[in-house]
């Protein structure tokens, strides 16, 4: 699935127009999602195994400022008793094209509706790459290449630049993806604990023992 999935984030960008190419920045940061979140995104310590493989290390949440605020309010939204939430992650760091990233592999769980309910609980797999220092946006069209669909929505308001795709065909149980830049001087960035850039998914876990197919495409 990681060779499958840069493969085609390759090859869809080499046929773009020179003129139309992203930058290598944006190309390295999607390129350093795909392999870190793509290829064990159905398992929380499988990801996480391949976040170190990958040569991601791991730190602790004041490793950044802003990291630590970031968990913090995580933490925080976590306490539901109503929901019998749990929440779990692991924080880890990278230099890409020289300025340092983290990487954020989470596991929650929730109880929705009825305790009894056979869905529950509600198992999701969080992947979240961060640039805390980014001062502007990066292209999309890398992350268009990745998921293979095309944009759903987009903003570009209050400092806030985002995009959202719909779920991947190439990866089951996957959710939608986000990639937002929040600036400095925009009203969000307080409330969601960060300034920069982020780009992210959630995936369902499978029950043990269940069968995912390897796509939907």
């Amino acid at each position: 699935m990681r060779l499958a999935a840069l493969a085609g984030l390759m090859v869809a960008l080499a046929a773009m127009p020179a003129a139309a190419a992203p930058a290598p920045y944006d190309i390295a940061f999607v390129s350093e999602f795909a392999e870190a979140c793509v290829p064990q995104r159905l398992s929380y310590p499988g990801t996480r195994e391949t976040a170190l493989a990958q040569g991601w290390t791991e730190v602790k949440r004041d490793a950044h400022p802003e990291l630590d605020v970031l968990m913090g309010l995580s933490e925080q939204a976590a306490i539901d008793p109503e929901l019998q939430m749990t929440f779990d992650y692991a924080l880890f760091s990278k230099a890409i094209e020289g300025q340092a990233h983290y990487l954020v592999v989470s596991r929650s769980t929730a109880v929705i509706g009825e305790p009894d309910d056979p869905l529950n609980p509600w198992v999701y797999i969080g992947c979240y790459l961060y640039n805390l220092d980014a001062t502007g946006p990066i292209d999309p069209e890398p992350v268009t290449a990745l998921v293979g669909n095309p944009i759903a929505n987009s903003i570009n308001e209050d400092g806030i630049v985002a995009y959202l795709w719909g779920p991947p065909c190439p990866m089951p149980r996957t959710g939608d993806t986000y990639l937002t830049y929040v600036g400095e001087d925009s009203s969000q960035a307080d409330v969601g604990g960060f300034t920069g850039l982020v780009l992210k998914f959630d995936t369902s876990e499978p029950a043990e023992g269940e069968v995912v197919p390897s796509t939907y495409c």
